[in-house]
């Protein structure tokens, strides 16, 4: 699981927490390895979505159907979200995640470059976002978003050691994909924020997990 960004100290937040409920369209999780960044420490480009070009930008969406879950704000709670990832131009996926330890099928961020950026939209109107590069509209409910993406049956190309997360990362241009086994997401509006600078936290669940987070002010 990747976790980015800083705590969030604030009065009255609202937290929604999400489990996908079926998928749309976009049912797709995929990495290709990069190579070994040292200390048998893979790396790779990560996709979720499904991708197209338009109008400057390569994006990556899944579709679907989701319900709160315990501990969220209204659980039982149903509806439908909206998932992109994008970035500029008609290139060649540029957002690099690592596995969290030498050989490991976990990954975190390892660069996300200027105008690239995750989002989330919900049928009940919430919206969040993780934006490096502040190219997007600030989020309009202040709040921030967390993630976690898992692959279900996976097929390998490229001759890794084996078909795992780990070790494609450690190949270069080996790829593991396959269709999302669960996804879920987390959105918090608190009524104010005060952001703290940037940590990393991680945890090792599952086969391949990217999650991501930023608090946003309020515009």
């Amino acid at each position: 699981m990747i976790g980015v960004g800083g705590p969030i100290r604030s009065a009255g937040a609202q937290n929604l927490s999400i489990q996908s409920t079926g998928i749309t369209t976009g049912n797709f999780l995929g990495y290709t390895g990069l190579g070994d960044l040292g200390g048998g420490v893979g790396h790779g480009a990560y996709q979720l979505g499904s991708c197209l070009f338009a109008a400057g930008r390569t994006n990556c969406t899944t579709t679907g159907t989701y319900a709160e879950v315990a501990g969220s704000a209204n659980p039982g709670a149903t509806g439908t979200y909206a998932w992109r990832m994008t970035w500029l131009g008609n290139i060649p996926n540029p957002i690099e995640a690592k596995s969290v330890s030498a050989g490991s099928n976990d990954l975190t961020l390892l660069s996300v470059p200027p105008g690239a950026f995750f989002e989330v939209t919900l049928s009940n109107g919430s919206y969040a976002n993780l934006d490096f590069g502040a190219q997007v509209t600030p989020n309009p409910t202040g709040g921030s978003l967390n993630w976690q993406a898992f692959l279900g049956q996976a097929t390998c190309t490229g001759s890794p050691a084996n078909c795992s997360v780990g070790s494609v990362g450690l190949t270069n241009g080996a790829t593991i994909s396959g269709t999302i086994s669960a996804f879920n997401m987390q959105l918090t509006y608190p009524s104010s924020t005060v952001p703290e600078p940037f940590t990393l936290a991680l945890c090792a669940i599952g086969i391949a997990a990217v999650a991501a987070r930023r608090v946003r002010r309020k515009s």
